[in-house]
């Protein structure tokens, strides 16, 4: 079922005032990088958890109370809680305040937002579902201060479908769905990115040989996912569902620039099912989230080659319509599910480089997760460093079959506490605890744990710290 059509069952009090939260006093929220959960039933109750990046992936659920239906996006510094149909609002929960929400504002009843781009602290778009007019707000009030026609791009009922947002060289480009809602939600071809100025918010006319405004005509239908952006090549991904049921649909790379799609990345036919949702890739390997009508609408995650678009292998496949979400934390190598299992919902964590499950059980929600926002992804640090501190560690050989030697930089003398744990956060071993001038610094690790015994082949973290400042590093143990 297409999630607009989902919406449309929802049912919850419309929230269409403006409310805000003090923003005075100073909070505990993590100021390292973490995962942000949104959790739903999808009936009545939504609430957000927030989980560690790093080993024992320390989770606090709920530190937010919202609608039944959203998802989240961050920017600067603050978690932006996008309340679908029937909450058609949107949340700002401030991480520096334990979460708290600091502002909520509508953007029209009945809207069903579903996506915010942002360019600047006090300028922001909002994309509207059940709307033809894109909302550009100012994020720090509230107030609606322009907007832009999408009707053009529609099809025969009026309504284009605006869905997911990104933001490239001056340009908004907005997935339009184009779906049938007369005929069971079907979208109707082509669908499109359109193409907006944000200089002038006018519509840009990528083709202006035939008639009216055209948008970038994708190859595939129906994109109602994120819109990706690969930093590196500035190059665009879209997510296109098409029809449920056909494997009709793939991920399409589209040109910013030359404002024309490149080429269809992989089909949901490669896949192997429906597409819902995707990773761009490290080292060449992404991940999807795809599903089977057989046996029963089947929900799973599955690593493919981004170069060919083949399917590597299934990454996690727990059975019934389970898996929703994926995102990566490149910085420690980590890939996070959302699983949505019934007796036991919550995050799973995987190994980014062969998809070798990490935790050995859903980290636990008050409710089974269903859009996952990894926030930071430069640093593996746990806590924030020191304004004098600076860690640099190493290691090497990494995969080890034994023998590993651990490389860091001290910024200051003091006392260092390095020690190795297993994936589960279990203390393995200590490798030192004592004062360490300042300078260069290494450290071996044998493989053994605090008992002499050499450990298993798995994954293992060792942290160094000093004084407020910790960094940690990923070492695989082959035997």
């Amino acid at each position: 079922m297409d999630r607009t059509r989902r919406h449309r069952f929802m049912f919850i009090a419309i929230l269409t005032t403006v409310a805000l939260v003090p923003l005075s006093g100073e909070g505990a929220g993590p100021p390292w990088d973490y995962v942000v959960s949104v959790n739903s039933d999808y009936y009545v109750s939504g609430r957000v958890s927030v989980a560690d990046v790093v080993p024992p992936w320390s989770v606090d659920d709920p530190v937010a109370t919202i609608h039944s239906d959203a998802d989240a996006r961050y920017h600067d510094g603050l978690v932006y809680v996008i309340n679908h149909l029937y909450g058609d609002n949107i949340q700002v929960l401030d991480p520096s305040q334990d979460f708290a929400t600091i502002l909520q504002f509508s953007v029209g009843p009945g809207s069903n937002p579903h996506d915010m781009a942002f360019v600047s602290e006090s300028r922001a778009y909002v994309s509207r579902n059940e709307s033809a007019i894109l909302y550009e707000v100012d994020p720090t009030t509230g107030a609606v201060t322009d907007s832009v026609d999408l009707s053009p791009l529609a099809d025969a009922d009026g309504l284009p479908e605006m869905s997911g947002m990104a933001l490239r060289g001056g340009l908004l480009f907005v997935a339009v769905q184009r779906l049938d809602r007369d005929y069971y939600w079907i979208p109707v071809p082509p669908s499109y990115l359109a193409v907006i100025d944000t200089a002038t918010n006018e519509l840009v006319d990528v083709d202006t040989v035939s008639p009216g405004v055209q948008g970038i005509e994708l190859p595939a239908t129906n994109p109602y996912r994120d819109i990706l952006v690969d930093e590196d090549t500035g190059f665009l991904y879209v997510a296109c569902s098409a029809r449920w049921g056909p494997l009709d649909g793939g991920i399409v790379e589209v040109d910013p620039v030359a404002l024309e799609a490149v080429r269809v990345v992989s089909t949901e036919a490669q896949l192997g099912g429906d597409l819902y949702d995707f990773t761009l890739p490290v080292s060449g390997r992404a991940h999807a989230v795809i599903s089977t009508l057989s046996p029963s609408w089947e929900q799973f995650c599955v690593a493919f080659d981004w170069s060919t678009g083949e399917k590597i292998s299934n990454v996690w496949k727990p059975g019934g319509y389970n898996v929703m979400d994926v995102e990566v934390h490149e910085g420690s190598g980590q890939l996070f599910l959302a699983d949505r299992t019934y007796v036991s919902p919550g995050i799973r964590v995987f190994d980014l480089s062969d998809g070798g499950q990490l935790t050995t059980g859903p980290i636990g929600a008050s409710l089974p997760p269903h859009d996952l926002l990894v926030v930071g992804d430069d640093v593996t640090a746990v806590e924030p460093a020191d304004d004098a501190a600076s860690l640099c560690l190493s290691a090497h050989p990494n995969p080890s079959s034994g023998d590993c030697a651990l490389a860091f930089q001290l910024p200051g003398a003091g006392r260092v506490r390095a020690a190795v744990y297993d994936v589960t956060g279990r203390l393995v071993r200590v490798l030192a605890d004592r004062p360490f001038p300042a300078g260069a610094a290494s450290l071996a690790w044998d493989g053994r744990d605090d008992r002499g015994s050499a450990v298993a082949s798995a994954v293992y973290f060792v942290r160094v710290r000093i004084g407020a400042c910790e960094l940690e590093r990923k070492i695989v143990v082959l035997r």
